[in-house]
């Protein structure tokens, strides 16, 4: 497991990147309390936003007001801060792996229909 602290004025914000089953999960607790947790099976897709999630809570803990928020709106709006970002990065995961399994689709599909038209009774 791998882990992080980040200060955001007063307040502490603890990361952890760690394998879960067979996959891996990334998550920010505030207050000994879970604010955001992320999941996923593909490792280099996990590492990738471990480290693009670090720029964002780094940023987020740059600014001014941030430290100046009551605690318990501060832990909501960090998690929803970081969902924010990490179903931005999900939709162009997604989309990357929508666009290869039509790619392969359109490819078999071709070779379906060669099949077919050869062995057509």
């Amino acid at each position: 497991m791998i882990t992080k602290n980040f200060n955001c004025g007063d307040y502490t914000i603890k990361a952890y990147y760690k394998k879960a089953g067979t996959g891996w999960e990334i998550g920010y607790k505030f207050n000994n309390k879970t604010c955001f947790v992320s999941n996923f099976i593909d490792r280099s897709e996990a590492a990738k936003w471990w480290m693009m999630s670090q720029k964002y809570m780094t940023t987020f803990c740059k600014n001014e007001i941030v430290s100046e928020m009551p605690m318990n709106f501060f832990g909501n709006f960090m998690g929803n801060f970081m969902y924010n970002h990490y179903y931005s990065f999900v939709k162009t995961v997604v989309a990357k792996h929508a666009t290869h399994s039509f790619k392969n689709y359109k490819k078999d599909f071709a070779r379906f229909n060669k099949f077919r038209t050869s062995y057509a009774a």
